[in-house]
């Protein structure tokens, strides 16, 4: 069974079998979907070299089950340009989107953030912020969305003075007074990250509130994207 061709984005390819690879394909049409790609391991052909990363393709897919067979791929556009720390970013991201996203449910939205924050990356734009707002997105599009404007306690809106803790599965709880314990922050600072306005508090915020609620979703398994910037390079992981 044949179907219409898909865009899409390869987020990961690994070798199967002697001659063919195991493609995981974020696609605008159908969401995540895996496919083969037959007996091109060896081959020097355009099909295996337009078989990366960060380059969105046009794919006609066939078959019946889950994983279905490439039958062929054409370029839409030049790959992104990443290199360095955005390179091990967009891993990053990559490896979110195949841990994450359940086969065959189409996000449109998601992909469309997906090819703006590649884009963002390969322009050079500050780091952090693009990964934050990734983040938070993610989250929000796989139903796990963090209200940063409402005490989850007291159902009222939160305060630009006062002061709020983070529990996972409940939300802002109002502090009688501030600590020094992670995940407190100022009502001014939740704010600030609901709307995507960046400074260093509400980049500090988003990023533990985004990483405490995506490490409960990911489970043990480290995400080789990290491992791989931190054998690779002296400094600190993609922020």
């Amino acid at each position: 069974m044949s179907s219409s061709p898909l865009t899409g984005f390869i987020l990961h390819r690994r070798p199967y079998r002697e001659t063919s690879f195991l493609l995981d394909i974020f696609s605008l049409e159908w969401g995540k979907v895996s496919a083969v790609a037959k007996g091109i391991r060896g081959a020097k052909n355009d099909k295996k070299s337009l078989l990366q990363p960060f380059q969105v393709l046009q794919l006609s897919l066939a078959g019946k089950h889950e994983l279905k067979n490439l039958q062929q791929v054409e370029a839409l556009a030049p790959s992104f340009n990443l290199q360095g720390t955005r390179l091990f970013a967009a891993m990053y991201i990559n490896e979110l989107l195949n841990r994450l996203l359940a086969h065959d449910i189409p996000q449109a939205d998601l992909f469309s953030l997906y090819q703006t924050t590649l884009q963002a990356l390969a322009l050079d734009q500050p780091l952090e912020p693009i990964l934050r707002q990734f983040e938070l997105s993610l989250l929000t599009d796989l139903g796990y969305g963090i209200d940063f404007l409402q005490d989850a306690e007291l159902g009222q809106p939160v305060e630009t003075e006062a002061f709020y803790g983070f529990v996972y599965e409940q939300g802002w709880l109002r502090l009688e007074q501030p600590n020094n314990r992670r995940n407190c922050f100022k009502g001014e600072t939740l704010m600030q990250v609901e709307q995507f306005v960046w400074t260093p508090a509400s980049l500090l915020c988003a990023k533990q509130i985004a990483r405490l609620c995506l490490a409960q979703l990911l489970g043990n398994k480290p995400l080789k994207s990290r491992e791989l910037f931190k054998h690779s390079w002296s400094h600190t992981a993609p922020q």
